[in-house]
C-alpha cells in the first residue's frame, strides 16, 4: 500500500467490513479518528481506515502528476489491501470528489460512496478571496522555520488566516534540528487543487454504477456547493440517482460543526 493509514477498531471487535476515510486538502487521516472512534463504537462490525492522500501526511514521496485520478488510483489500491472487505468510501471536500470518481471504476467489493459537502462541478480560477487560496499564498510567502507551533500560527494570522485554522495547519509541522517545519509539498497541493478545481464528476453521481449506492451530505450553512449546485443535487436525488441529507447547521466542516448528526446519518445508514 503506497498510502499510509491508521487502523480504528471498535474494542473487543472483529470488523467484517471497513469504512474508508479520505480528508481534506492539507488535513491528514488521523483528522477523522475522534469521530471514526465513536463510529466503531456504535457499529462495532465495521472497522475504520483512515488513510493520508497522496503528498499528505505520511503519504509523502509519491510520483507525479498530482492529479484527482491519481488519488483515486492510490485508493484503489490501498482498499485492495485493506485489512477486510472496504465496503464504504466517506470522502470529505477533495477526498470526496476522490471518492467519487472511485464509481467510474468500482472496486468489487465497495458499496457505499459518501460525498460530505463537495461540489461534483468545475470551477472557475479562485482569486485571493478563497480560503484555500490566501492559505497557500501564505504559506508559501512564510518562513521555511519556527521555534513554535505558536509562532506559526501567529504568522498566518499575520497573513489574514484564522487562528484556529492556523492551529489545525500546525498538525502538518514536523520537527528538526533547527526548528519547525511546514512539511507538505505545497506545489503538490497546488496541483492537487488546481486539478480539483479543472474536473467535473456530475455525470458520474448522475448516473452511478449498479450496486454502488452514493449518499451526498452537504451542510446548511455551508457555501461550497453554489445554489445551482444544490438544485442539480435535489433533481439527481428525485430521480433516485443519489441519497441527498443536509445537517441545516452546519457549515463545510461537517464532523466538527455538528459531529453528532453526522454520526447519526452513517450509523443508520451504513
Amino acid at each position: 500500500m503506497n498510502l499510509a493509514a491508521a487502523q480504528v477498531v471498535a474494542q473487543d471487535a472483529a470488523p467484517e467490513r471497513w469504512a474508508v476515510f479520505l480528508h481534506g486538502l492539507l488535513g491528514r487521516g488521523s483528522n477523522w479518528q475522534g469521530f471514526a472512534r465513536k463510529l466503531v463504537q456504535a457499529r462495532p462490525e465495521w472497522g475504520a481506515l483512515l488513510l493520508d492522500l497522496r503528498m499528505h501526511g505520511d503519504s509523502q514521496s509519491l510520483e507525479p502528476p498530482h492529479t484527482l485520478a491519481s488519488a483515486a488510483r492510490d485508493v484503489r489500491a490501498a482498499l485492495a489491501a485493506a485489512p477486510g472487505p472496504a465496503r464504504a468510501v466517506i470522502g470529505h471536500s477533495f477526498g470526496g470528489k476522490v471518492a467519487l470518481l472511485l464509481s467510474a471504476d468500482p472496486p468489487p467489493e465497495l458499496e457505499q460512496i459518501w460525498v460530505l459537502d463537495a461540489s461534483p462541478s468545475a470551477r472557475h480560477a479562485r482569486d485571493e478571496r478563497d480560503t484555500l487560496e490566501r492559505v497557500l499564498s501564505a504559506l508559501l510567502e512564510m518562513p521555511q522555520r519556527f521555534a513554535s507551533r505558536n509562532e506559526f500560527t501567529a504568522e498566518l494570522a499575520r497573513r489574514g488566516v484564522d487562528e484556529a485554522l492556523g492551529r489545525w495547519l500546525a498538525k502538518n509541522l514536523v520537527r528538526e534540528s533547527d526548528g519547525l517545519r511546514f512539511a507538505l509539498a505545497l506545489g503538490a497541493m497546488r496541483e492537487l487543487l488546481s486539478d480539483y478545481d479543472q474536473t467535473d464528476l456530475w455525470p458520474l453521481l448522475e448516473a452511478p454504477p449498479p450496486g454502488i449506492a452514493v449518499r451526498v451530505v452537504v451542510g446548511g450553512r455551508s457555501r461550497t456547493i453554489e445554489p445551482a449546485g444544490r438544485a442539480r443535487l435535489q433533481a439527481a436525488a428525485a430521480a433516485g440517482a443519489i441519497e441527498l441529507l443536509e445537517l441545516p447547521e452546519a457549515g463545510h466542516w461537517l464532523h466538527t460543526d455538528d459531529p453528532d448528526g453526522l454520526l447519526d446519518l452513517l450509523v443508520t445508514r451504513l
